[in-house]
């Protein structure tokens, strides 16, 4: 029986192998990310048959890892209930407990070095509470690590806390100390998320426009530009601090000061009441000034609200306020790794069916990381591994790859992370890439929550990446962010981003938007963005005196604003098909800032609170290259719902009509003689006219205004 049993693990394990992509598009209801994910967790646990694997992926967009093998595999056990001292080669202890499975997955990923041949790691359900990263090499290549089936396996990014002692005033402590290198960086009390203290305390209905401060105007002359190294306050905004060791502000920032694209955690060295002014750890790239918006966190004055806590890093404890007492039986984890898994040089590897919970938040700030840093799952020159039918939840970054080839991520949940989702990339410095991965039919929820300027799926420096059938819900900034940050060093081409469903991104900053790709190679893309669906893409922006714009606001005459796209090409992305994409309820439908040779066709666009399209040559700077051809915007259906909105503007003083063409596309609703807004002024009244004036000035052909259907 144990030897059938290995065979079947075999075939299994040997199906999930990496075999050569297929990049044809595939559109079925199976590939919807909840029903994907299921189907993954059956088709891929330890005891499933490569017939199961088979049968179920087939007609789906992953029928292609479906394949088999007669290469034998050794299988070690791991469970809760284990041992190390064991051989790890039964799944349960026998009945004299003298031999059953492993207590740890190193201790097992050990004795699969020390094996001939492939092994297959299978994973007991319950918990596992992870005290330093796992760290898998060359020598794990083609090794998988899955779950038994119907058996959930849960790692957990830090220590269950215990011996926990009742305090006066409703405070509980408990012994913790940590490695000189380490700090709690969230506390979850029975897979909740607990508040790190903070002043003004997170509002109780989670509305995102509550809780901040905002910086005031600093009396002494400043320069803007220092980054955001000080910042000054209100009289009367911070109580009396005391020592701020462990201080830490979240504020709102961006590119220069005054903008709101991003956020960062920055520790502060001093606070001086006399001038007002608060003194950080900043960067010289992040930059914040009168009106940014911001919280403290980690002092030990701020702690006095029920959910909060604080590491006492001098006492050795933790202290915690609970919201109804803390029972005996709660589970309370220290998120203290930002990593769980880390796969250098471990091509074939593949990891399925697990779950990764309770870590530390850090992995996509500007202050002591790496931008696109860390990850619970992290590949490192990793090439064709497979993530498949995982759950990421409450971690600083779901999962990261850095120039690693042919990685294929699918069917996993991602959701409730402080950064990004997925980012697959480059390392900055040595600019390997990332090519041929494929990202399909995941459901990344809820992104962002610590670092703002994130995606649920960031990529750059890659070749052939596939974005498809993926969920994405509920993000600070971008849905999907991809393309070139650098120039050619991490350039993108061939991407192509399809059949995704996009609800509610940008909810957090003054600028962003669902689908982005940018180009600051500054050649041809050839890439595609087609037949998503985006609903629902805002902005959030306050004022220096915090009060904030209204939701879907737009008014593209004053500055700083809120800008927001469903869609959008910046930088200088050229060479970029957006085709067949239902946009519905954003503010600005398409944008194309700075590139050439877009083409924007055969899109419905509907319920929009700013304009349709908007064409903007702010990011090119006049950027004219030899092989240039002008933007196209044709065949596509818009509706205008407001007498004042706009159908297009167009601002592209360095080049005139010849940045965009117009053509057959049809317009229904409230159009009228200030629909088309274009800068120079190439129409008959000026910068506004109508669809007619815009086809007198030779920049529109066939278009037509339609009543409703």
């Amino acid at each position: 029986m144990r030897r059938r049993f290995t065979l079947i693990l075999s075939i299994f394990s040997a199906a999930l192998l990496p075999q050569p992509g297929n990049t044809a598009s595939v559109t079925t209801d199976a590939d919807t990310p909840d029903l994907m994910q299921r189907t993954i967790r059956e088709a891929t646990c330890a005891e499933a048959s490569a017939a199961t694997l088979s049968a179920k992926l087939a007609g789906t967009s992953l029928s292609d890892i479906a394949t088999s093998t007669s290469a034998a595999r050794t299988s070690f056990y791991v469970s809760p209930d284990g041992d190390d001292s064991w051989s790890g080669l039964l799944a349960r202890p026998n009945a004299e407990r003298t031999d059953g499975p492993f207590a740890s997955i190193e201790k097992a990923r050990d004795a699969a070095r020390a094996k001939p041949g492939q092994s297959t790691i299978a994973m007991g359900g319950g918990d596992y509470y992870l005290v330093q990263p796992i760290v898998f090499d060359a020598r794990d290549a083609g090794l998988i690590i899955t779950a038994r089936c119907n058996e959930t396996p849960v790692l957990h990014g830090g220590p269950l806390i215990r011996n926990w002692t009742s305090q006066a005033a409703g405070r509980w402590t408990a012994p913790l100390r940590l490695p000189p290198d380490e700090a709690v960086g969230d506390l979850f009390v029975d897979g909740t998320l607990q508040t790190r203290a903070r002043f003004p305390n997170a509002p109780l209905d989670g509305d995102p426009r509550k809780g901040w401060l905002f910086a005031a105007k600093c009396e002494q002359d400043t320069d803007g530009w220092q980054g955001n190294t000080q910042f000054c306050f209100h009289a009367g905004d911070l109580p009396a601090l005391g020592d701020p060791t462990g201080l830490v502000v979240h504020i709102v920032g961006g590119f220069k000061p005054g903008s709101q694209w991003g956020s960062d955690t920055l520790p502060v060295v001093s606070v001086d009441m006399a001038t007002r002014t608060v003194h950080t750890k900043g960067t010289g790239y992040f930059f914040t000034g009168e009106g940014s918006r911001y919280f403290l966190t980690g002092a030990a004055a701020l702690l006095d609200a029920p959910g909060e806590w604080r590491y006492d890093v001098a006492a050795g404890q933790l202290d915690y306020i609970p919201t109804d007492g803390l029972s005996p039986s709660s589970a309370v984890v220290a998120g203290i790794l930002p990593t769980f898994l880390k796969l250098e040089g471990a091509d074939g590897m593949v990891v399925s069916g697990l779950e990764f919970r309770d870590g530390s938040p850090l992995g996509s700030g500007k202050f002591y990381t790496d931008t696109r840093g860390f990850g619970a799952i992290r590949l490192e020159h990793a090439d064709r591994v497979r993530l498949l039918g995982n759950v990421i939840e409450n971690v600083g970054v779901g999962i990261h790859v850095s120039e690693s080839e042919d990685v294929l991520i699918a069917g996993n949940v991602i959701g409730d992370v402080a950064g990004n989702g997925i980012y697959v990339g480059t390392t900055y410095g040595s600019f390997g890439k990332s090519n041929g991965a494929r990202i399909l039919s995941n459901h990344i929820h809820d992104i962002g929550r610590v670092y703002f300027e994130t995606a649920g799926i960031w990529f750059q420096a890659t070749e052939g990446i596939r974005v498809a059938h993926n969920l994405i819900e509920n993000a600070a900034q971008f849905g999907i962010a991809g393309g070139s940050l650098w120039g050619a060093q991490d350039a993108v081409h061939d991407a192509v981003i399809e059949h995704n469903e996009i609800r509610n991104a940008n909810q957090q900053t003054a600028d962003g938007g669902a689908i982005k790709m940018m180009g600051e190679q500054a050649d041809l893309l050839n890439s595609s963005i087609r037949y998503n669906l985006v609903i629902g893409t805002s902005h959030l922006m306050n004022r220096a005196d915090g009060t904030f714009w209204p939701s879907g606001y737009e008014n593209i005459n004053e500055w700083p604003t809120p800008i927001s796209w469903a869609i959008y090409t910046d930088g200088k992305a050229s060479g970029v098909r957006i085709e067949g994409n239902t946009l519905s309820d954003n503010v600005s439908a398409i944008g194309i800032n700075g590139g050439w040779s877009n083409l924007v066709t055969g899109n419905v666009i509907k319920r929009g609170s700013g304009a349709a399209f908007r064409v903007d040559d702010g990011t090119g700077w006049g950027w004219h290259p030899p092989w240039a051809e002008p933007n196209r915007i044709e065949n596509n259906t818009v509706s205008i719902d407001s007498s004042s909105g706009l159908a297009a503007y167009v601002y592209a003083p360095n080049h005139g009509p010849e940045s965009v063409a117009f053509a057959h596309n049809r317009y229904i609703g409230n159009l009228n003689g200030k629909s088309f807004r274009i800068h120079p002024d190439i129409m008959r009244w000026g910068e506004f006219g109508s669809l007619r004036d815009l086809q007198r000035a030779g920049a529109d052909t066939g278009s037509v205004v339609a009543p409703p259907d």
